[in-house]
C-alpha cells in the first residue's frame, strides 16, 4: 500500500476529511478490508527536522489493525491520501471499523480526524 503525503497537520474540520473503502470475499473465503483516508492539513508543529506528523489509523473491535504516519512539511497545506487495510472481517463484535487520524506519531495524539463507525462497501 503506499502513502501520498503532500500536506500537512493543524486542526482541520471533518469537513476536510473523506473515508472510502472496501470489504471483499474471495471465493475460498478469505475476508480483506481497504479503506482510504483523504484529508486536508496544515503543517502546523515541528516535530523534528522541520515536519509535522499525522498518525492515520484503522481500529476494528477495539484494536488497532493498521496504520500509517505521515511527515508534513511546516506551514505547508495540502493534501494526505493514506491506505490501510487489514486481514479478516470487520464487525465481528462491533458495527463498522473505526478511523482515526491523530497528531504526531503516538496513537494517544490529539484527535485531528475521527469517524466511527465507518462501514465499508461490500465488493
Amino acid at each position: 500500500m503506499s502513502n501520498e503525503a503532500r500536506a500537512p497537520t493543524d486542526a482541520a474540520s471533518p469537513a476536510d476529511w473523506s473515508v472510502s473503502g472496501t470489504q471483499s470475499v474471495t471465493a475460498a473465503g478469505v475476508s480483506r478490508v481497504e479503506v482510504l483516508v483523504r484529508g486536508k492539513v496544515t503543517g502546523a508543529v515541528d516535530r523534528g527536522d522541520g515536519t509535522d506528523q499525522l498518525r492515520v489509523a484503522v481500529w476494528d473491535d477495539g484494536q488497532e489493525k493498521d496504520f500509517k504516519i505521515v511527515n508534513i512539511p511546516l506551514g505547508r497545506t495540502g493534501i494526505v491520501n493514506v491506505r490501510l487495510g487489514f486481514e479478516g472481517r470487520y464487525a465481528t463484535v462491533a458495527d463498522g471499523i473505526g478511523i482515526v487520524v491523530t497528531t504526531g506519531s503516538d496513537a494517544g495524539g490529539e484527535h485531528v480526524f475521527h469517524l466511527d463507525p465507518f462501514v465499508p462497501a461490500q465488493a
